[in-house]
């Protein structure tokens, strides 16, 4: 079999082909920019053993129709992982091209899977679809069937992420084709690129390169973490599975506070310097998400936020 993964030179999307890789299955690689991260992803690839020939790149301008029908045509492949996103910046700054990418491409996939008959397909939508407020919710983690209406928003993003939602679900029901996807927490390790979540690479990046670092809220705050390995995983498996019981998951793992953050990386990193802003009283996320759907669905279990950040210090360390 063979799997097209869309940003697959991105933070998460990279991991994908590396997981697909171990497993020897063959990986079309779209991205906007192959150039960029390939050298990076080769490396990668090398580091496991396993052959590049597996591999087939294609450009890839999401917000193109016919760039995308064109993949679709060149290539054959029984599932895709969507990973083509614009995040960050982009959504707050250039509202307009980010809905080309984010709500046009995504839905342009969409239709692709069923003109091609294509057997899965499997996206990272968000956690910032609950919205910005875990009061909101009150004190318990957050299920696959909790809401929140826009009012509740903070992230532009979120809100596309909740239109392509709403979208998956109306080509399930219309069309019966197969969709499923993940929300992640914060995805936390090595490699991320000029996003609005780099605090989740620098807590630890930084003070295993003996730097201070400084984080955009206080101490009591709480956050739910994943690792980026796992979200891959979490994504891999789904893509695999023959039949799934449900098309929406959370990808939950561990939720932390600012203290607990501190004790472990101090932990692996005795010396290391987390500065807290304490006039800032939680970042506009949730705190925790209930993952148990998906524990059962995939037979999966992340590994603890504590190895994730020892694999984070061990990347960091290696790649200087």
């Amino acid at each position: 079999m063979s799997v097209l993964v869309t940003g697959g030179l991105g933070f998460i999307g990279s991991k994908v082909v590396l997981q697909l890789l171990k497993r020897n299955i063959s990986v079309i690689v779209a991205d906007i920019d192959i150039e960029k991260n390939r050298s990076k992803l080769e490396n990668e690839i090398n580091k496991i053993g396993k052959d590049r020939n597996l591999i087939k790149y294609a450009k890839l301008d999401i917000s193109n129709y016919q760039n995308v029908e064109k993949i679709f045509k060149d290539y054959n492949f029984d599932s895709v992982i969507n990973l083509a996103y614009g995040i960050g910046a982009i959504c707050e700054e250039n509202p307009l091209l980010a809905s080309r990418i984010n709500i046009v491409g995504t839905t342009t996939i969409f239709e692709m899977i069923v003109k091609y008959k294509i057997r899965r397909l499997v996206f990272a939508s968000s956690e910032t679809v609950y919205g910005a407020n875990q009061e909101f919710f009150g004190n318990k983690a957050v299920t696959e069937d909790d809401f929140s209406g826009i009012d509740n928003h903070y992230f532009t993003y979120g809100v596309m992420k909740l239109l392509n939602e709403f979208m998956a679900e109306k080509y399930i029901k219309r069309h019966g084709c197969s969709i499923a996807y993940t929300r992640p927490s914060v995805v936390f390790g090595y490699g991320r690129q000029n996003t609005a979540l780099n605090w989740a690479e620098d807590f630890a990046a930084k003070p295993a390169l003996d730097k201070a670092v400084k984080l955009p809220f206080s101490k009591n705050n709480k956050d739910n973490w994943i690792y980026v390995d796992d979200c891959a995983e979490q994504l891999v498996r789904l893509t695999l599975k023959d039949k799934l019981n449900y098309s929406c998951f959370n990808t939950g793992s561990e939720t932390v506070d600012g203290h607990q953050l501190e004790k472990v990386v101090k932990k692996i990193i005795p010396n290391a310097n987390l500065v807290f802003d304490e006039n800032i009283k939680s970042t506009p996320l949730i705190d925790d998400q209930n993952d148990k759907r998906i524990r059962k669905e995939i037979n999966f279990n992340p590994r603890s936020f504590e190895d994730g950040v020892k694999c984070l210090v061990k990347n960091v360390r290696e790649n200087q």
